[in-house]
């Protein structure tokens, strides 16, 4: 017998299972158009902001690196300061988080890790191997005289012993004051480049270093793994980021000055493969950029699909600093399709500090800045984008640029682009008790 009343209950479930799957695709669509490009993206965090302790009290966290592991996890480096040791102790920290911004437990155990080299020890930049070990590099101090210093890790966060035997590394070079400010990559053979510094009896060269996937310096690049490249007489040359090329040359960031902190420039040298200048670029393989002032600092260097070169950091004119970027051809020549003359300056909030320390291109070819904006004690977030012809793209943000405060002092270092196209970014903030500082991550949508 037909069952009339089963029959309308059937019929009324459907079309009431319909009505909800309507309401929810029309809160969906709703949703994605109120999301805009530049956004924090809420389902990081739920907020869009993390903030990490790594351990202990009255202990400051610097944020200064980042990279994303290709199953969408993310890797934070920076170093850990202990106020409680006579004279300080700070140690390399490294921090894992799912892609949901959580702390990941399958990494030492809580997410987090410091590594103690003996001396007072930062670390400046992290990279990924194709097998998933993870490659820190920065410097270790004692008494004011720093040697490069480098640890890789295995996927669970222990120290790789395959990696000069207890998986650390310091280098002296020549055995002055010498080390690394940021700057590391690792090439298609496994070969690890790290950018640093030496000094060279009168003043600071910039200096690079590679090493074997073992840990021991590669004797095939310049003869003992290390290289030095000064600007000019009487200048002080400091690097603080380096990429690799497609072709296997490496290019060196940062920048050149006469003491006392004179006619500062962008300097930006580049290398072949075996370490020599590449004479191809620019004639002696060096480029130095002014953008109009005295003061120019460089900080980040990225290489593009077609093989030119972008390059930021920020120019400092009395009480105030902006940001500066520069494009070059692969001849080293600027490029003036780049803002007509290769160089672009930006004063996004007007009457205060910005300044760039992060730069990653997109697949689209915008360019996109991460750094700080404010005076001290007051700063936030500050991100930037730029059309690939320099003009600031305002399809980001409304108007091309951005903040993000976290509730205290906060200071963007560096930044990541994730396959889907998110972007991360590392620093720090003072928010949490004590007025202690930590590392400070936020995820912004593409």
């Amino acid at each position: 017998m037909f069952n009339f009343k089963s029959h309308c209950y059937s019929i009324k479930h459907a079309a009431w299972k319909t009505l909800l799957l309507v309401m929810a695709l029309s809160l969906l669509t709703f949703t994605i158009a109120l999301a805009a490009s530049g956004d924090l993206d809420t389902t990081f965090s739920r907020d869009g902001k993390v903030t990490t302790n790594v351990g202990g009290v009255l202990v400051n966290d610097y944020g200064r690196g980042i990279a994303i592991q290709p199953d969408g996890k993310i890797v934070a480096v920076g170093d850990h300061f202990d106020k409680f040791e006579v004279g300080g102790k700070d140690d390399f920290a490294v921090v894992r988080y799912r892609s949901n911004g959580s702390l990941d437990t399958t990494f030492s155990g809580d997410g987090k890790l410091t590594t103690n080299f003996g001396g007072f020890d930062q670390a400046l930049d992290v990279a990924l191997q194709s097998d998933g070990k993870i490659v820190v590099s920065g410097q270790m101090c004692n008494g004011g005289i720093c040697d490069v210093a480098v640890a890789r890790y295995t996927i669970n966060g222990s120290l790789d012993s395959t990696f000069s035997g207890d998986g650390k590394v310091t280098t002296s070079f020549g055995g002055g004051d010498n080390g690394s400010l940021g700057g590391l990559a690792i090439q298609s053979d496994g070969k690890i480049v790290v950018a640093g510094l030496m000094y060279n009896g009168s003043n600071y060269d910039f200096a690079v270093y590679r090493f074997n996937a073992n840990g021991t310096l590669d004797t095939t690049f310049s003869g003992d793994g290390m290289v030095n490249t000064g600007f000019g007489s009487g200048r002080s040359d400091l690097s603080y980021d380096l990429a690799l090329q497609s072709d296997g040359k490496i290019v060196v960031l940062g920048e050149t000055w006469y003491a006392p902190y004179i006619n500062c420039n962008f300097a930006l040298a580049r290398y072949n493969s075996n370490g020599t200048l590449d004479t191809t670029f620019s004639a002696d393989g060096k480029v130095t950029t002014n953008f109009g002032g005295d003061y120019h600092h460089g900080r980040s260097v990225a290489i593009q699909s077609n093989g030119k070169i972008v390059v930021a950091g920020y120019r400092e004119v009395p009480g105030d600093s902006s940001f500066a970027l520069a494009r070059y051809n692969t001849n080293g020549s600027l490029d003036t399709t780049f803002s007509g003359d290769g160089k672009v300056v930006s004063n996004p909030i007007l009457g205060v500090p910005d300044a760039t320390y992060g730069l990653a291109i997109q697949s689209n070819g915008k360019l996109v800045v991460a750094g700080l904006t404010g005076n001290d004690g007051s700063r936030d977030f500050i991100l930037a984008r730029y059309n690939p012809n320099g003009s600031l793209d305002n399809t980001f943000s409304g108007n091309g640029w951005l903040t993000t405060d976290f509730g205290g002092d906060d200071y963007a270092r560096d930044i990541a682009i994730q396959t889907d196209g998110r972007l991360v970014v590392i620093g720090r903030t003072n928010v949490g008790s004590g007025g202690d500082w930590d590392f400070a991550l936020a995820r912004y949508l593409p």
